[in-house]
């Protein structure tokens, strides 16, 4: 007897595949479902349970499947350094898709279908050093959009937003990057140490799994929220349902349901060692591709989920109990706060301070760059403590970011304009370059003039560093950012 309220039919085991089933998504019409079998995408029927199309072209490892928005293209990404765009339904090859030689280990369309991303794994030289790249591609014509570089290794999984404004990505080294897609900007870099990556159908949080199980973060500010099946030492590929408020984990030889609004398990389904799993857009069908199936494994098992589903809550009420911070729609708190009111005169000035704390360093790194630099900011010398930011040269990316050779002691304005790229240090000749977009303000005047620094070599900038940020602030002033 199911000791648990939800029960998962299992509706289809397919066999066949000779490798590790890296994807196996299922079409909009419910009906049809793509597999990976080494270099080959096998087509299923689901209500037949029969291979319908085996679609051929690659040469190598297909390492990701995509299905589009509205069913009717495919696209595949494979270590032979090409992304293929096919017709789901006449098994015909449109678009092969390559820029250079790069083995692609993750495709994925936009919420909309014409823009399709694509993760590779060779380091190219880029203005942030040498870096792995996020390709965009026209699905329409098979243009290239536009490259994405950031990464330091392998990019392993590429999701869009719900909404489309959003475009995540997580490198082998757990690191996660968020992207506008269509402007090329990066927005935010995350270190949370991250196997794979979703966005819940909200567009409000990332959620990650890896050590420690599933990690829900708040896409606002950051924090960390709950975590589920925490006792699992590595969970390497989940799905979120389309709309309820439920996760898939692929744990070991299980795969573990959850309920995301009170961390219920709602059931274990046995799937021997799934490496992918997919939700279909209706949320009706669960599928998982796994990593055994030559060693008696089914390659792909598909669950039809329980009817009683209905109880599980939707995503407009996201968390309910979580202790992240909530998204606030400033317009309508502002109606609120339209009449002066004495009493919130205390907060206010409670969270002004503590933002001031925060703008200027975490106490041990600011302490540091007091010392090393004589309590003055080393481009205007101005030696008021109270206006004085250590300041990251390569932006803060956790603790190890928080090293005196990546930072600088800096008045609270001129640390504004060195974080929006608008003044740097010339790393060649140590002096200072100001935009000139600020040519005719009162910060001209230290257009080349010569950086202060410690005479402690322990205590000087990286060199690489300045590096970093300088090559940022010439391709702003060329338009690159």
């Amino acid at each position: 007897m199911n000791q648990y309220n939800y029960s998962w039919e299992n509706i289809a085991s397919l066999a066949g595949h000779t490798s590790w089933v890296y994807g196996a998504p299922i079409a909009p019409d419910g009906n049809t479902l793509a597999s990976v079998s080494f270099n080959k995408i096998l087509v299923w029927n689901l209500i037949a349970k029969k291979l319908t199309n085996i679609l051929e072209g690659h040469s190598e490892v297909i390492s990701s499947l995509s299905i589009s928005p509205d069913g009717k293209i495919i696209a595949s990404g494979s270590l032979d350094k090409t992304v293929k765009i096919w017709d789901l339904r006449t098994a015909n090859l449109i678009y092969t898709l390559a820029v250079r030689k790069d083995p692609i280990h993750s495709v994925a369309f936009s919420s909309d279908g014409k823009i399709l991303a694509s993760g590779g794994e060779s380091k190219y030289k880029t203005e942030q050093g040498k870096s792995t790249t996020i390709y965009l591609w026209n699905t329409l014509t098979g243009e290239l959009l536009r490259a994405l570089a950031g990464h330091s290794l392998r990019i392993n999984k590429l999701v869009f937003s719900p909404d489309g404004h959003i475009l995540a990505s997580v490198c082998n080294q757990g690191i996660v990057k968020i992207w506008n897609p269509h402007t090329g900007e990066l927005l935010n870099t995350l270190n949370i140490i991250a196997f794979d990556i979703a966005i819940t159908p909200d567009n409000k949080y990332l959620v990650s799994s890896g050590e420690g199980g599933i990690k829900i973060w708040n896409f606002n500010n950051g924090e960390l929220g709950n975590i589920l099946s925490e006792t699992s030492e590595i969970i390497r590929c989940f799905a979120i349902h389309p709309r309820k408020q439920i996760l898939a984990a692929g744990c070991h030889t299980n795969i573990e349901i959850w309920n995301l609004t009170n961390r219920q398990l709602l059931n274990v389904l046995n799937s021997h060692h799934s490496i992918s799993v997919s939700f279909s857009p209706n949320g009706k069908l669960l599928s998982s591709g796994d990593a055994t199936c030559f060693e008696g494994g089914d390659g792909v098992k598909v669950w039809k989920a329980p009817t009683n589903l209905e109880k599980i809550p939707d995503f407009d009420i996201f968390l309910p109990d979580t202790n992240i911070l909530k998204l606030v729609d400033i317009q309508e708190k502002n109606k609120d706060d339209d009449c002066f009111k004495a009493d919130n005169i205390k907060d206010a000035r409670e969270k002004f301070l503590a933002s001031i704390v925060r703008r200027q360093g975490q106490s041990g790194f600011r302490k540091t760059l007091l010392q090393a630099y004589n309590a003055k900011c080393c481009i205007t010398d101005c030696d008021v403590e109270a206006v004085l930011d250590a300041a990251h040269i390569i932006p803060y990316q956790g603790t190890d970011t928080n090293h005196v050779a990546n930072g600088l002691l800096l008045r609270a304005d001129i640390h504004n304009l060195f974080d929006l790229y608008m003044i740097s240090i010339n790393p060649k000749i140590g002096k200072v370059e100001v935009s000139s977009s600020l040519k005719d303000t009162q910060y001209w005047y230290l257009n080349g003039k010569n950086l202060s620094i410690p005479l402690d070599l322990a205590f000087q900038p990286s060199n690489d560093a300045l590096n970093y940020h300088y090559s940022k602030f010439i391709g702003k002033a060329k338009g690159f950012q």
